[in-house]
């Protein structure tokens, strides 16, 4: 038997924060198992959440600049972390990055996030970079999760993500494991919603945290806002005819796709923000409905888009009858990614493959991530 201790850190595109996992993973008998001992998502403070909302559009010398000080500062947050909750020693952190850009069919990836200075702040070995290598050898350097998936979650029939973009993973009938985007989400959601800047208080919705830090909504919470519109059906029928949703993966989603596809639709519905987010909930839910399958299925749904009451309620209505939802507990609702990360980080460690080119679409499987050994 053998056992690892793994710290995982996932910045999603919702910039809602930073999540840390530090886990614990075993290996006997050829089998994985897993426990989260300590988890906290870190918030970005508002300076942090508007330089990395605008890293797509800085020149070179400023990104590289901006790569730098980012590693250095989730660096110093996972040292943080481990000081807060008394860890005494990680065998490596797993650092997923904040993706700045995705361009898999240009043959290029980037994700925030120096290696070389995370490893120096956080005072430990440090695995980045998981995406460039599938995405040299031809893939999508995405998704990545499936792996952990297969090996961590295999009493699912089903693992569905519900984050900025929601996506999913599953084993076909000859046992090929098949993952990809599916759409886009709480990306989608959010920026809506933001945009629309309204002033709102505890009184209004319950709790202090639905405020941003500047006195606007910053998300749907609840749904709530969805929940009071109405569907338009022109808008719904065009959403559901982007080309994408047609395609057969392996396929992966960004912010590029979305300026091309999303936006420019969007933008020119002149309808209320209720009505507008009510018809993108139901094509979200629409498009997680139709993914292929056979039921009845055991389906797990993770995500900060499950604390979305009416969205879950529209995903229920769109799943076959058969298919059970299960919605975990919380901190593996929350911390699955990071948790798979961590695992992906200790499997490129143990030089074992953490990639699988039959869901990227890559030439062959690959060890996906770049080393920073700290030496204390």
């Amino acid at each position: 038997m053998m056992e690892y201790l793994v710290t995982g850190m996932m910045s999603g595109t919702s910039l809602d924060g930073m999540d840390l996992a530090h886990c614990r993973f075993i290996l006997d008998e050829g089998q994985w198992s897993y426990n989260i001992l300590a988890a906290e998502t870190v918030p970005y403070p508002d300076e942090w959440k508007n330089e990395l909302a605008g890293a797509s559009a800085l020149n070179g010398r400023k990104l590289y600049a901006l790569h730098v000080r980012y590693g250095s500062y989730a660096g110093e947050m996972a040292y943080d972390f481990f000081r807060r909750h008394s860890i005494r020693h990680t065998d490596l952190l797993a650092s997923h990055g904040h993706t700045v850009f995705h361009c898999p069919d240009q043959r290029y990836t980037f994700q925030l996030g120096h290696g070389a200075s995370m490893a120096a702040a956080a005072k430990c070995t440090v695995v980045n970079d998981f995406r460039s290598m599938d995405v040299a050898l031809g893939g999508q350097g995405a998704p990545l999760v499936p792996l952990g998936d297969r090996m961590l979650f295999e009493d699912y029939h089903y693992c569905l993500n519900l984050g900025g973009f929601a996506n999913i993973s599953f084993d076909t009938e000859g046992g090929r494991k098949v993952a990809y985007d599916i759409c886009p989400l709480n990306f989608v959601i959010n920026h809506l919603v933001k945009n629309s800047r309204i002033p709102v208080s505890p009184d209004t919705f319950g709790a202090p945290e639905e405020l941003g830090g500047s006195g606007f909504l910053n998300h749907d919470p609840d749904g709530v806002i969805a929940r009071k519109g109405t569907t338009n059906h022109q808008l719904l029928n065009q959403l559901n005819s982007i080309s994408y949703y047609h395609q057969s993966g392996p396929k992966s989603l960004g912010e590029e796709w979305v300026n091309l596809h999303i936006w420019p639709l969007l933008n020119e519905y002149k309808i209320p923000l209720a009505d507008l987010l009510h018809t993108f909930y139901r094509h979200a839910a629409t498009q997680i409905g139709n993914q292929p399958g056979t039921s009845p299925a055991k389906l797990l749904a993770t995500g900060g888009g499950t604390y979305n009451r009416f969205f879950m309620e529209c995903l229920r209505e769109s799943l076959p009858p058969a298919t059970e939802l299960v919605i975990p507990d919380k901190e593996t609702i929350d911390f699955k990614e990071a948790l798979i990360f961590a695992f992906l980080g200790l499997r490129c460690i143990r030089k074992e493959i953490n990639c699988l080119s039959g869901v990227t679409g890559a030439s062959n499987d690959s060890i996906g991530g770049s080393v920073h050994y700290f030496q204390s």
